[in-house]
């Protein structure tokens, strides 16, 4: 076969076993999982793994999965990857019970892509024509919900980074890939020309207590402290460049316990997000200052603890270049397709694409809007079948022949390597405190 009789048998070989591909589709769906606590969803990658004959590593940061195939012939390592988690929407219609998981950002149809995807690529008549070696990756933690479990096994010391890339990075599990590549569901088919990236910050006010009624000058209101940062951070908002696409939201898990005592803790938990990682520095180093302001006004004490989420993501030219080829010409002719959007939100993904050429691309099938009850696939085959072939497609045109393809994407430059990042990673997860307590008072 040359390549294109190739491709075209990828395409037949997938659409002959839709009705199977779907059906795990929607067998995802319905076994929604929250970070590090994919077990259901790990163990089921790992049965269509084994049903392949492929050789697997597992427990790779909590319950990732790696499954290896090498073509015995030099070439690039590509890496194909599916995401293992939920995230929490109580009223979705396939939200489970207990712990309000559900997938409503389609990381199901992305997983089963990957799935669908090593179904057909590791057949042997589809072997003989490719080099190099394929791993197929299911990683955990994309959406980083169940804060408090993952801070738990963070202080245990079974992992670094809340987000399940992050960690396979800082664990070695990309240290022999040269191209990582995934799909994630959207309304429509597209690849996006960035992400931000963001820092966790949970700050912490320390006030003193007293009766709010009868002597209130005796205190110091950690909820005025926070209130008074939360005022000074709005007034910093037309100082962030519009090009950085700085986003700052978050919410209050503690303000006080009774309305008749001056509350002596409150806690402001924060994402600051960027589309550099300088940008996302120079914004927190502004909250920063915000904080320690509101501690000096108010003579009280507050903490920063900061922990590094994601990295910006980069998009690369040939890769996107082959992906929107194959999508234009083969999956879907005729059919809108667009590049250059950026996106203010985030993906760990970015981590990936800040030391290995990567491809983050989006597949149309679903309705409603990401991360509430209404995300839903609309469409079967563009939700579950498509995707795989988009991945299996992509991988022919790297890994064909002697990977001449394969090779000069692997060349593009990256902003970090390995070492670099895990450096901006720990120096964003630093913390400090600022006490402006009078003596008497400690």
């Amino acid at each position: 076969m040359n390549k294109e009789e190739l491709k075209q048998y990828i395409c037949d070989f997938l659409d002959s076993r839709k009705e199977e591909i779907i059906r795990t589709g929607e067998e995802l769906l319905r076994m929604p999982e929250l970070a590090y606590c994919e077990n259901r969803t790990s163990a089921l990658v790992g049965s269509h793994f084994k049903k392949l004959g492929l050789k697997e590593k597992t427990g790779l940061a909590i319950t990732g999965r790696r499954a290896d195939i090498d073509t015995q012939r030099p070439g690039p390592r590509l890496a194909i990857l599916g995401e293992l988690d939920a995230l929490i929407v109580p009223q979705h219609p396939f939200a489970d019970p207990q712990t309000h998981a559900a997938h409503a950002c389609g990381h199901h149809a992305a997983l089963n892509a990957m799935l669908g995807c090593a179904k057909v690529l590791t057949r042997p008549e589809v072997m003989q024509h490719l080099c190099g070696s394929l791993a197929f990756i299911a990683t955990p933690s994309e959406e980083c919900q169940n804060q408090p479990y993952i801070a738990s096994l963070i202080a245990e010391g079974k992992l670094q980074f809340f987000g399940g890339k992050s960690e396979m990075i800082a664990k070695g599990v990309f240290d022999d890939i040269d191209l990582a590549m995934m799909c994630h569901a959207g309304g429509s088919n597209f690849t996006p020309s960035g992400f931000n990236g963001f820092v966790m910050k949970r700050l912490i006010f320390h006030g003193k207590s007293a009766h709010a009624g009868a002597n209130p000058d005796k205190g110091i209101n950690a909820i005025s402290m926070m209130r008074s940062a939360m005022t000074l951070l709005d007034a910093q908002r037309d100082t962030f460049r519009d090009e950085d696409h700085v986003r700052i939201h978050g919410y209050i898990p503690d303000g006080g316990e009774a309305v008749n005592v001056v509350p002596d803790r409150a806690v402001f938990t924060l994402q600051v997000r960027g589309a550099t990682p300088e940008a996302i520095s120079d914004a927190s180093e502004k909250v920063d200052r915000c904080v320690q302001a509101a501690a000096l006004a108010f003579g009280g004490r507050a903490e920063v603890q900061n922990l590094f989420g994601f990295m910006p993501l980069i998009a690369y030219g040939k890769l996107d270049d082959i992906h929107e080829e194959n999508v234009r010409n083969i999956i879907a002719p005729g059919v809108p397709f667009t590049r250059g959007i950026y996106r203010p939100s985030s993906t760990d993904m970015g981590d990936v694409s800040m030391i290995i050429p990567s491809l983050h691309a989006y597949f149309r099938g679903f309705s409603g809007t990401a991360h509430t009850d209404d995300f839903l696939a609309c469409d079967q085959v563009q939700a579950y079948v498509d995707p795989a072939k988009m991945l299996a497609l992509n991988a022919i045109d790297l890994l064909w022949g002697d990977g001449t393809a394969g090779r000069e994407a692997a060349k593009e430059k990256t902003p970090l390597t390995k070492e670099e990042y895990l450096e901006k990673m720990q120096a964003f997860s630093s913390g400090t405190e600022y006490d402006f307590r009078k003596k008497e008072q400690e």
